[in-house]
């Protein structure tokens, strides 16, 4: 992931704005050339894509498919435990595999129907502004590649373990994806201060967001739901507060380290009600 301010997630579908993904010196597939070529390839799928179409196939190679499936495997087991209930209905309804990786054409043929959301493909890096403007538009812009196989367990950036395993769920339920479109709403009134607090709320909610539930934490945030490190050490390692869109707001986030400090929200209804105040914001 990008440091604040820089971006949330992957390309706008705004052909004036693709760019391709220039990788960092220390990114784990920087001297990797071929993994550098798959990723360009599957960058184009995005920026060929013609939106009043289904979203094309990206076609990932066996070795990808196990990355999948390695991390896949590891994770479903441990929502069970970590995750909170909304997501666990979801995420079974999908029926993802845990062998080969889903294709966003086949997750938009279960979530639509549901919620009129649907995931679209971007190829390089967005703002925070563009990512949660397109939510006011019911889509969720989902990068496709998937991280380098030396490091299953560690992304810089948002992949498609990402967006699938973590977001893709939540877009199946009536209440998160009206979050996110309230989210996008509140995105396309905001000026730049408003943004910054914007994305800010966005990290420690939908992306790194606690939950009670029957006494226990849960998590409903993507970037704990998707990363077995985040989710073995949140409810002991991290510093864990009371619900407070306030201090949300003005704290900083770093995404290249675990989070030490989590807002924790006594119900599912505190988090539903965030869209109520976005709205008066």
């Amino acid at each position: 992931m990008q440091k604040e301010t820089e971006t949330l997630v992957g390309s706008s579908a705004d052909q004036a704005k693709w760019k391709l993904v220039s990788l960092d010196s220390d990114h784990p597939g920087f001297r990797d050339h071929l993994y550098r070529k798959r990723r360009e390839e599957i960058a184009h799928i995005a920026i060929n894509w013609d939106p009043n179409t289904n979203v094309p196939d990206a076609p990932y190679s066996e070795e990808e498919h196990a990355v999948w499936h390695s991390i896949s495997s590891a994770l479903f087991p441990i929502h069970n435990q970590w995750a909170c209930e909304e997501f666990l209905r979801c995420r079974d309804c999908l029926k993802m595999s845990l062998y080969r990786i889903p294709q966003l054409r086949d997750i938009n043929l279960n979530i639509f129907p549901a919620t009129k959301f649907k995931m679209a493909p971007v190829a390089g890096l967005v703002s925070a502004r563009d990512f949660l403007e397109h939510m006011s538009k019911n889509t969720f812009l989902s990068t496709q590649y998937i991280r380098h196989h030396s490091r299953p367990w560690y992304t810089p950036e948002p992949d498609i373990v990402h967006e699938l395993i973590g977001h893709a769920p939540s877009l199946l339920d009536p209440y998160y994806t009206e979050l996110n479109r309230n989210f996008g709403y509140a995105a396309t009134q905001a000026n730049d201060a408003k943004m910054l607090e914007l994305e800010r709320i966005y990290w420690y909610t939908l992306e790194f967001g606690v939950v009670r539930q029957g006494g226990l934490l849960k998590a409903y945030g993507a970037g704990l739901l998707s990363s077995k490190g985040e989710l073995e050490r949140f409810a002991t390692c991290a510093e864990l507060v009371p619900f407070n869109l306030s201090q949300m707001a003005l704290r900083p986030y770093d995404p290249t380290n675990f989070q030490n400090k989590l807002f924790v929200a006594d119900n599912i209804e505190q988090i539903i009600g965030i869209g109520h105040h976005l709205n008066q914001g």
